[in-house]
């Protein structure tokens, strides 16, 4: 199992990390490299992320590295190239993620087509990505996508859809300082074009000092450039003259020049200096050639970064090959030690296995005592629980004679007060009073039934049935009287006051009085405590 194990790490290393962290390490990677334009690096790492992105199905990175890869290509003018990488892009956003990455490379095809002059393929795109941006009601999105449409529109002299959607662009861009700044320099080359220059040079003038960072160069070109055009047009050459030369001046993107030489030739053609025209429209043919030749080279550039990366994808495949050629060692190398030891295991599976039955042997054996015990165990449990048993009969016997003798005595009781109750009925009767010897006799038996009973039948049965209680009671106190002794067995079977003076044939006060009397005879401080 160890061998087993060590072969499962080596595994481990060997293989390639296949997970999703380390994709989005890669892509992360590769669009830090783009950034810092190093785009063999990117690429290389963009194409092993979406290799690998591809191997697992991961459309979310996969699209990811495909989009990267076209923008590197844009970056580098093979705008072929970086249309193939983003129509693949919007396949994989189609089939399997959101409209929101759809959108995100519909306006990527849009540039590339507006980059290569194709401005209908590339109005086309930019409305499909303005219509997705509008359905999932994503305003940054929609000003971006509006602001791209107005220039698309500009380009086109469609003034009026141009107005239109920086209408519509204004409310959603309140936030977004760079796509405001771009629709007021759209804005501006609308009225331009309608030839409203109080309305160019009031929306210009302001933006020029806003528009001095490196990311609006292009804006503050095109500025320049409609500036100097406005003031030719209102008789004011010079400052139009001085505008072109801060354009050509602050410049930053070389693909501006031909639009700032050919200003130069109208300017110059206006003024009637054919000389100077002729030499900046010259100028344009040569900066065109450059940008060829810049293009060319790029293409040339692209051609040795394909030819870096086929390179690169060959030492991949080959060191693949190479951990496959040292896995395949490896796992030879442990077939041949668990072969080794297999004789070894085998020769202590019996001697294992004898244990084994040893093992289960005793833990039968304890089993069995553990099962003597436990039975052992229940029987005195079920001994034990035929005493208390027989304890709680004995009990419920006791507690049933002693009732037997309560019933008794209160129906002595009972029987008593009525014979009193009907004596004293006969005393008041009217021929009683003639009849002296009757009234003495009932007298008599009244007196009879206050009498103390020394005999009482129930102490005798009492007696027998508590005779531990009256013992004890006796030895603690022997100067008890009977009716002592039977008034406190009276309390003991739990009778109320009422129903022991009832027995006594005595008053109720008449009982407490006994009761106190009694109390003090067991020293008890109390007569509750009785």
């Amino acid at each position: 199992m160890k061998f087993l194990f060590a072969l499962i790490t080596l595994l481990s290393v060997l293989q390639s990390d296949t997970s999703t962290k380390h994709c989005d390490e890669l892509i992360a990677k590769g669009i830090d490299a783009l950034h810092k334009k190093e785009h063999t690096t990117s690429l290389k790492l963009l194409t092993e992320a979406k290799k690998l992105s591809e191997q697992n199905n991961w459309y979310e990175q996969q699209f990811i590295a495909t989009n990267c890869i076209g923008l590197n290509y844009y970056q580098m003018l093979d705008y072929s190239e970086a249309l193939d990488y983003y129509l693949e892009a919007y396949t994989i956003a189609l089939k399997h993620l959101n409209s929101d990455r759809e959108m995100t490379v519909l306006n990527n095809i849009s540039l590339v087509y507006l980059r290569q002059g194709k401005r209908k393929e590339s109005q086309k795109h930019q409305k499909r990505a303005y219509d997705l941006a509008v359905a999932n009601k994503d305003s940054v999105r929609i000003a971006l996508y509006a602001g791209n449409l107005t220039d698309l529109f500009n380009l086109e002299n469609n003034l009026e859809k141009s107005s239109y959607y920086i209408s519509v662009a204004r409310p959603m861009a309140k936030d977004n300082v760079y796509v405001q700044r771009t629709l007021d320099v759209a804005d501006a080359k609308n009225f331009f074009a309608k030839k409203d220059y109080d309305k160019t040079i009031n929306i210009l003038n302001p933006l020029l000092d806003k528009l001095n960072t490196p990311e609006y160069n292009d804006h503050k070109i095109s500025a320049l450039l409609m500036l100097s055009k406005v003031y030719e047009e209102q008789k004011n050459p010079e400052l139009g003259l001085s505008l072109l030369k801060q354009a050509q001046k602050e410049n930053l993107n070389y693909s501006n020049l031909p639009e700032i030489f050919n200003r130069y030739s109208d300017s110059y053609f206006s003024k009637g200096n054919f000389q100077k025209a002729i030499e900046y429209k010259d100028s344009i043919f040569a900066v065109k050639d450059s940008l060829n030749a810049i293009q060319n080279q790029a293409m040339y550039q692209n051609s040795e970064i394909k030819m870096k990366l086929q390179d690169s994808q060959k030492e991949l495949t080959n060191e693949k090959k190479l951990k496959f050629y040292i896995l395949g060692f490896w796992i030879a190398v442990v077939a041949l030690i668990l072969w080794l030891f297999r004789g070894y295991l085998l020769k202590n599976r019996q001697k294992r296995r004898l244990a084994e039955s040893n093992e289960k042997i005793i833990a039968l054996e304890l089993k069995n005592k553990e099962n003597y015990t436990l039975l052992l165990e229940k029987q005195i449990k079920e001994k034990e629980t035929d005493a208390l048993l027989e304890k709680e009969k004995l009990k419920n016997e006791l507690e049933n004679k002693n009732r037997k003798i309560v019933a008794n005595a209160i129906h002595l009781a009972q029987r008593n007060d009525k014979i009193e109750d009907y004596i004293q009925r006969l005393k008041e009767r009217p021929e009683m009073l003639t009849n002296p010897l009757l009234a003495k006799q009932l007298d008599q038996l009244k007196e009879v039934l206050s009498k103390e009973d020394n005999s009482d039948d129930f102490l005798n049965h009492f007696q027998e049935i508590n005779s531990k209680f009256i013992t004890s009671l006796k030895e603690k106190h022997n100067d008890l009287t009977l009716n002592d002794i039977r008034y406190i067995s009276y309390i003991y079977m739990n009778l109320s006051t009422k129903e022991i003076a009832s027995n006594f044939n005595i008053t109720i006060e008449a009982c407490r009085k006994r009761k106190e009397r009694i109390s003090k005879k067991l020293n008890l401080e109390n007569s509750n405590d009785l």
